[in-house]
């Protein structure tokens, strides 16, 4: 069993439930809330937050000051279904492996978020927070999915 794991379900095909995931990341990710959501140095804000799409894609994020940090690689990409990359903050000695899919429910999607690999990574004590910050930012995503249907809905 994966050490952090959620499901919700969204009003649209998978296709478009994994494009939004991986191309409007910038969009739909909190910037803020209970736990810091962005590696930027205290110096410098963050800019974006971004999947490069492909298979050894990174994941990374940039600053309003030029740098950037890399927070993995995409290890699996198979869309519109399964979506798979590393997770590392720059002080763990490893990395999290997070795990998507996005398969058919009715006329909408399931989407399943898995992380593990917290002992791997040197960390396993965050895994509780994670369970808690995970949940916080996949909601996000799920809440802009389903303001897009919405407005699709209203022919906008």
């Amino acid at each position: 069993m994966p050490d952090v794991s959620l499901q919700e379900t969204v009003p649209l095909p998978p296709q478009a439930a994994f494009d939004i995931y991986v191309e409007q990341m910038d969009v739909w990710w909190p910037r803020q809330g209970v736990f810091p959501y962005s590696f930027a140095p205290k110096s410098t804000f963050p800019r974006h937050i971004r999947l490069e799409p492909a298979l050894n894609g990174r994941y990374y994020e940039s600053f309003s000051d030029g740098g950037e940090y890399d927070i993995g690689r995409i290890t699996v990409w198979q869309p519109p279904a399964i979506l798979r990359y590393t997770w590392q903050d720059p002080i763990w000695p490893g990395h999290t492996q997070i795990s998507l899919r996005f398969d058919p429910k009715g006329e909408g999607t399931l989407v399943t978020y898995e992380q593990d690999g917290f002992a791997g990574a040197g960390v396993p004590d965050l895994i509780p927070y994670y369970q808690i910050g995970c949940r916080q930012t996949l909601s996000a995503y799920i809440a802009h999915c389903r303001a897009i249907f919405e407005l699709q809905a209203l022919g906008r």
